[in-house]
């Protein structure tokens, strides 16, 4: 196990010999930091170790969401690929609130629309290679179609498909996004 190294003598000759700079090195509360930890592996060996870190407790949600007996995804812009994804609902939550109403909250959000049924299915961490948030995943059924708010969060349009074309848009990688497979696989059979 990496056990991180918290003295500062330490820490401090670490920086100047490697040019490095320990500890947080980008806030953007009320969602995220990145940190640099400075760890010592099994060898005794000093490195330094970047995560992103969330400023909630409570952590992100992302909504498998069914309308009329299809699943409703985003086509959404995501700036780290600099291009559009297909993906479910997601987003930071709020400290004030539980999972659930950040599910509801974020669904109201991105797809304008109230949560009828709202089961949790479980949680996932997409790419503990770099954060170990712990996502929460919720089955959200709509009161009623999806209404597009033309520019928030990049949003383009709405994709409705059944069961079948959702596993379509998976095998020929039309879907990449990790949270969106991941709550995929905590879905009950249909």
């Amino acid at each position: 196990m990496l056990m991180i190294e918290t003295d500062l003598r330490t820490i401090c000759e670490y920086e100047r010999a490697h040019n490095k700079i320990i500890g947080v090195r980008f806030c953007n509360e009320p969602y995220s930091m990145m940190v640099v930890d400075l760890v010592k592996d099994a060898n005794g060996e000093y490195k330094s170790y970047e995560r992103v870190l969330p400023c909630v407790p409570c952590g992100a949600v992302v909504c498998v969401t069914i309308w009329d007996g299809k699943y409703v995804l985003l086509r959404q812009f995501r700036h780290s690929m600099r291009e559009y994804q297909i993906c479910f609902p997601r987003g930071y939550g709020e400290s004030d609130r539980t999972a659930e109403e950040n599910a509801k909250k974020e669904v109201k959000e991105e797809l304008g629309a109230e949560v009828t049924c709202c089961k949790k299915l479980g949680e996932v961490v997409a790419n503990s290679g770099l954060s170990g948030d712990r996502v929460a995943v919720f089955l959200c059924e709509l009161a009623s179609a999806p209404v597009l708010d033309k520019g928030y969060e990049e949003i383009r349009n709405f994709i409705y498909c059944t069961e079948d074309e959702l596993q379509k848009l998976v095998a020929d990688g039309s879907i990449n996004d990790g949270f969106t497979l991941s709550a995929l696989k905590l879905m009950p059979k249909r």
